[in-house]
């Protein structure tokens, strides 16, 4: 992912030169995938009062600086967009999609891969694996400083990636000790049946959006067709539920372990089912923890919980864990059962 040395594939390796310092705030959202991050991203960004990383920055990375240094920026933009139209959705979610709109830091950092080396396998790397590593970091930095510059004055940046939270939000704590940390979170059996729903579709359907912001993605229909395939099968079965939901464990213990390192004028917490009951009080109170200058601006009909139901294996599973979870359910205050808990059709 890194710039090429030609200026034709990076046109803005002669301008990084022009780059400043970062941001002096730094906000991670931090949380499960299907946690309602990308909800909270969205929320932040249209405040207006906090800068975020776009589709735009994602799609066209290596040219930032130039498409802005030569004037090409808006019609750049204006093309993307173009080519968004035709999309009406994030496909996992019903989150509109635009040049504009929040997306993921890390993809600029990485691509998609699945491995299916029984390791890989057990641990389900491609989702839980983190993407800020000590190797990538000076590529976050990059991108930070990009968009520092491009703000033209001192914003803070949100950043969002759910898998640097599982396992890694101490080691981003340590590479970035500057850095605040917004944790949502949403009820666990909801968490699981949404991964079970989401993702399968996924690797079955090729998304033409996914496909404009992740090469490897992309790649996956069309070199590695049988191995796609596999993999959406097998993410129908109770095998991969209880893979999935062991995992999710694992990281809720690692989230209890150590979320009294992060110290308390860094990090906030907050709820998915909070947020959706009233968007306005959550921003204020996330605001005020970390010392933003939010004013929340909500998108009327934006914030709507999605209670969908529960798959049977989803079920089985979670019953089958429940002791386990106990400590998470209750540090969270959540009860064992969230309400309302549908059950799928069989």
């Amino acid at each position: 992912m890194a710039c090429a040395a030609s200026a034709a594939d990076c046109p803005d390796a002669r301008y990084l030169d022009r780059l400043g310092e970062m941001p002096s705030s730094l906000i991670f959202i931090m949380g499960c995938h299907r946690s309602g991050t990308s909800m909270l991203h969205h929320l932040l960004a249209h405040t207006g009062q906090v800068n975020y990383v776009t589709t735009y920055d994602v799609v066209h990375y290596n040219s930032l600086l130039a498409n802005r240094i030569t004037g090409a920026e808006a019609a750049v933009k204006a093309e993307l967009q173009d080519r968004l139209r035709a999309v009406e959705n994030r496909g996992l979610d019903h989150l509109p999609v635009g040049a504009d709109l929040p997306e993921e830091y890390r993809f600029v950092l990485t691509s998609f891969d699945i491995s299916f080396t029984p390791r890989a396998r057990w641990r389900i790397d491609e989702i839980f694996a983190p993407h800020l590593t000590p190797q990538a970091l000076p590529r976050l930095v990059e991108l930070c400083r990009k968009k520092q510059f491009l703000a033209g004055r001192d914003q803070p940046l949100v950043l969002k990636d759910p898998a640097d939270y599982y396992f890694n939000f101490l080691a981003v704590h340590r590479m970035l000790p500057g850095a605040k940390f917004v944790f949502i979170h949403r009820h666990p059996l909801q968490v699981l049946n949404s991964y079970l729903l989401s993702f399968s579709p996924m690797m079955e359907k090729k998304s033409s959006y996914w496909s404009m912001l992740d090469e490897g993605y992309a790649r996956l229909f069309s070199v590695r067709p049988v191995e796609r395939m596999v993999a959406a099968v097998s993410m129908r079965t109770g095998w991969y539920a209880r893979l999935v939901l062991r995992r999710l464990v694992e990281s809720f213990h690692y989230y209890l372990e150590n979320i009294s390192r992060i110290p308390q004028d860094q990090c906030v917490v907050v709820r998915y089912e909070d947020l959706c009951r009233d968007p306005g009080a959550c921003l204020q109170r996330i605001g005020s923890r970390l010392g933003l200058a939010l004013e929340p601006r909500i998108p009327e009909r934006f914030v709507t919980p999605r209670n969908r139901p529960v798959l049977e294996r989803a079920l089985r599973q979670y019953v089958r864990q429940r002791d386990a979870l106990l400590p998470y359910l209750d540090h969270l205050q959540y009860q064992m059962w969230p309400t309302p808990c549908v059950r799928a059709p069989a």
